[in-house]
């Protein structure tokens, strides 16, 4: 099983252009251990860069990011991806598979396990966001929540 982080996620002064245009300028980002945090702003603000950013996916021109007081930007950010999650308005699952094939398919191809092994992990990440008794069902038949949910397990 994955082993989460255990405090915050700190981004300090974050920058980021793509050419001419500035995307991120001194942005500061601090989430404390056991909360959500929401990033909210007009189309085109940075909203998705600055969470991309904060998850590795882009690399920042200049700052920060800190994982427990500790900066990550050294470390592989593959490992880093498996201790930091975000889930994005559209939740992008499959509609034709079921609950756990999507939760095991996500853990196949990020973390190259086994389908077994992926399935086993599949069912705990279920059961730690209360959806294990849903392993079975599609997408569609469940609630906008519990499709959330999916996406975070």
């Amino acid at each position: 099983m994955t082993e989460f982080t255990s405090g915050t996620l700190t981004g300090k002064n974050l920058h980021l252009s793509f050419g001419h245009n500035h995307v991120l300028r001194g942005i500061d980002l601090h989430v404390e251990k056991g909360t959500t945090a929401s990033v909210i702003g007009p189309s085109g603000s940075g909203k998705s860069t600055l969470l991309r950013v904060m998850n590795r996916l882009i690399e920042p021109d200049q700052g920060d990011i800190l994982l427990d007081g500790r900066s990550v930007l050294k470390d592989n950010p593959d490992e880093l991806r498996q201790r930091i999650g975000m889930v994005f308005q559209q939740f992008n699952l499959f509609p034709h598979k079921t609950v756990l094939d999507n939760v095991s398919l996500a853990l196949r191809k990020l973390r190259k396990l086994s389908k077994d092994q992926a399935r086993a992990e599949a069912l705990e990440q279920l059961d730690l966001v209360g959806l294990k008794h849903k392993a079975g069902a599609r997408p569609a038949n469940l609630s906008g929540g519990q499709q959330q949910r999916v996406a975070i397990a």
